[in-house]
């Protein structure tokens, strides 16, 4: 991405959550810790289910006393109702903010008229996102939108696959530990009990990894390498796999073939 670049993330939403229990009921169901928020910066983390995979996964961050959950538009409605769900007598008000954009940019130098700014927190100097108020900056100044999400394909984040993938899958295997999602020290969460089990045992069989090509990839396909089945692909658009860690660098940077015979590679990202 250019030095320049700035867009409007218009799937983006905010969702805002306040009331005198808003940061103990915040960490009691997601699984990072909300207390870690300061000025200016923001937390990734994940709801999970009861069995600890993978539901929503968002950033948090805060103004005052009112904390800012910034997520998928398609997640939302399924993101309110487990939180009002787990809401039971708790003294919050949860709301969609209408009149709130969100902007990403890598241009230091640009001033916004925001609400609150921060770094992605998953991966160091990916990029910083701006909440401001609806249609109040400059047209002139977004460029094209998919360059972001291009960017987010080679970094092995799961935002584009996300929707195929809901549900599906564990934290540790999605890399919430190493995007920094997790914070095993806080406390419990929904899906405490599994995901730290499979931490403390590293217990992690499989992996989420970016393929280099997705023509003619089949959701679904095995992968093989010397007849033996090491993942399964996950995506095509972007293509991602389910990858086997047993014996992983006997095959990483090796060709492997999909059950159509096509020849792909496993990208390892450089924050793994």
């Amino acid at each position: 991405m250019e030095l320049n670049y700035t867009t409007k993330l218009k799937n983006k939403r905010v969702i805002s959550v306040i009331g005198d229990e808003s940061q103990s009921f915040l960490n009691n169901i997601i699984t990072n810790d909300v207390k870690k928020i300061k000025f200016e910066k923001a937390i990734y983390s994940c709801l999970l289910s009861p069995q600890g995979k993978v539901v929503n996964h968002f950033f948090v961050t805060k103004i005052q006393r009112q904390f800012l959950i910034i997520i998928d538009h398609f997640l939302v409605k399924d993101f309110i109702d487990k939180l009002n769900f787990y809401k039971l007598r708790s003294k919050i008000n949860i709301k969609v903010e209408n009149e709130f954009d969100v902007l990403f940019t890598l241009n230091n130098e640009l001033k916004f008229n925001s609400l609150v700014k921060f770094e992605d927190p998953r991966i160091k100097n990916f990029g910083r996102y701006v909440i401001v108020n609806k249609n109040n900056e400059s047209k002139n100044i977004f460029k094209n939108e998919e360059i972001y999400y291009q960017n987010i394909d080679t970094k092995c984040l799961i935002d584009n696959i996300f929707n195929n993938i809901k549900g599906l899958y564990f934290s540790l295997e999605l890399n919430m530990r190493e995007l920094h999602a997790i914070d095993f020290s806080k406390g419990c969460f929904v899906g405490q009990e599994n995901t730290a089990r499979m931490n403390i045992k590293n217990k992690i069989s499989k992996r989420a990894f970016l393929l280099n090509k997705n023509t003619n990839i089949k959701i679904n396909e095995d992968l093989f390498f010397e007849n033996e089945i090491i993942g399964k692909v996950i995506s095509n658009t972007p293509a991602f796999a389910m990858i086997k860690m047993l014996n992983f660098d006997k095959f990483f940077n090796k060709k492997i073939k999909t059950s159509s015979n096509i020849e792909v590679s496993i990208l390892k990202p450089d924050w793994m």
